[in-house]
């Protein structure tokens, strides 16, 4: 993935779904940190919470205020989970969804690519919950993807049925990650109040559609695996940054112009596929 991500010039600035290179280029972010950035510009009022969080000090692994706003908010994006558990890495809560499941596991995609003869996710699945989708049925644990800019963001475990946390505290973690992470999930609502939900989603559709299978915001590149490389490197010429990774999916922004689609088509179409 990194690889990928350095073939971008150096980039100066960002605003919104857009980065700014050294070298005078716009880029539309179709990646958004895989999804962190779902938010666009939205994402200010994010980073506002986090900046009053830490000018109150609130920068150190005490217990507070926010932990219980923060689990009330997960629970009112996804009504379908029971309760939550945070961690102050990715690689802890992975740690206790090990131990929770029985063995390692790396968290599965939800929506995913379709491919034939992928398995059903099940009781023993970890998956990567996002913003817009659901808990898929049978599936009991997910890891959050959480519409919060990396150094803001915890890391959480969600489960349906709280019981399966009995054994699994989480972790204390600075009240500002648990403060801004909370306003990242209320400014989804406000988001989708604001339009962005399937109407828009569709406007992506009109130039994009032959390119890439959609599932909601969430789009996977139509082309094998083994040109992905190719698709990337044209979507970047066409001035957009595509998913570094395969498997996970691409997002329709928050804000884009026909001009910017027209231009990725344009770039996209050399590497069609014939599928």
């Amino acid at each position: 993935m990194e690889d990928l991500l350095r073939l971008l010039p150096t980039i100066r600035r960002t605003r919104g779904n857009r980065l700014y290179a050294a070298d005078g280029s716009r880029i539309l972010d179709l990646w958004m940190d895989d999804g962190r950035g779902i938010l666009g510009e939205r994402d200010k009022a994010t980073r506002t919470w986090a900046a009053n969080a830490a000018d109150k000090g609130l920068v150190h692994p005490y217990p507070g205020l926010y932990e219980r706003r923060f689990e009330k908010a997960v629970l009112t994006t996804w009504p379908e989970l029971g309760s939550v558990r945070v961690f102050l890495s990715e690689e802890r809560a992975l740690d206790s969804a090990a131990r929770i499941l029985g063995s390692a596991t790396v968290p599965a995609e939800s929506p995913c690519r379709d491919a034939e003869g992928k398995p059903a996710h099940g009781p023993g699945t970890l998956v990567l919950l996002r913003p817009f989708t659901v808990l898929p049925a049978g599936v009991t644990l997910a890891l959050l993807r959480l519409p919060c800019p990396r150094p803001f963001a915890p890391a959480c475990l969600a489960v349906r049925d709280s019981r399966m946390l009995d054994d699994c505290p989480g972790d204390l973690v600075p009240s500002l990650l648990l403060a801004a992470a909370a306003r990242g999930l209320a400014s989804i609502e406000v988001a989708t109040t604001n339009g962005y939900g399937e109407d828009h989603w569709k406007r992506f559709d009109r130039f994009t559609a032959p390119f890439f299978d959609r599932n909601g915001p969430y789009l996977f590149a139509r082309i094998e695996r083994s040109r992905y490389e190719e698709f990337y490197r044209a979507a970047l010429s066409g001035g957009a940054l595509v998913s570094p990774d395969y498997d996970k999916p691409s997002i329709v922004p928050p804000d884009f112009d026909d001009g910017e689609l027209k231009k990725l088509a344009k770039a996209l179409d050399g590497v069609r596929s014939d599928r």
